[in-house]
């Protein structure tokens, strides 16, 4: 799977000389194929990890279990929620944004490179929510742009899909944030 938005970030990354590394729960891996599937990724691309089960995860997660531990923080009904608040509420949405902000700048951080993508959300059609029809995620690109070199997130946004069909979700996903990733370089172009 290659889209134009793969080929552009990877083209205006080794432009740049500088690095990406990817974190994918939702879209099973097709973000980082994507990069990989373009030539000349290997010098921009230094690898990822698909984080399907926070729960199960943790040396996916960088074996870093302050990080781990936050996101199952993240992961759970707040006292007095009920299970329908959980799923049927914009609060499972709202975790999983949480989720990619924080992953996204500690692989950014911990491996050193200048961006970082993380993805995470419910592709369908096996919703544990049984409020939840369609399919979404949360996109976040970090970044070391900080005068210290310290990643922080630069970048986050929500895609919803129109329908719980799970292979065109992952698709859609995967080219978000590869277009994300690129409005993100357009971005920072001045620097």
């Amino acid at each position: 799977m290659t889209s134009a938005s793969f080929s552009r970030a990877v083209a205006t990354l080794r432009a740049r000389r500088q690095t990406v590394t990817v974190v994918e729960s939702t879209a099973g891996g097709l973000i980082n194929a994507g990069l990989m599937a373009v030539a000349g990724s290997s010098a921009v691309y230094i690898g990822g990890s698909v984080s399907y089960n926070t729960r199960r995860c943790r040396k996916l997660l960088l074996d870093d279990s302050g990080l781990h531990d936050a996101l199952l923080a993240g992961a759970a009904p707040k006292d007095g929620d009920s299970a329908a608040d959980y799923y049927q509420g914009d609060w499972y949405m709202n975790s999983k944004q949480v989720w990619t902000s924080k992953t996204a700048v500690a692989f950014c951080d911990a491996l050193q490179t200048d961006y970082a993508i993380a993805e995470a959300g419910a592709a369908g059609p096996t919703f544990r929510q049984a409020a939840l029809q369609h399919g979404f995620t949360w996109l976040c690109v970090a970044g070391r742009t900080q005068g210290d070199g310290a990643a922080a997130v630069l970048s986050q946004r929500l895609v919803r899909s129109q329908h719980a069909d799970r292979h065109a979700n992952m698709l859609l996903f995967a080219d978000a944030a590869a277009q994300l990733l690129c409005d993100t370089l357009s971005g920072n172009d001045e620097e």
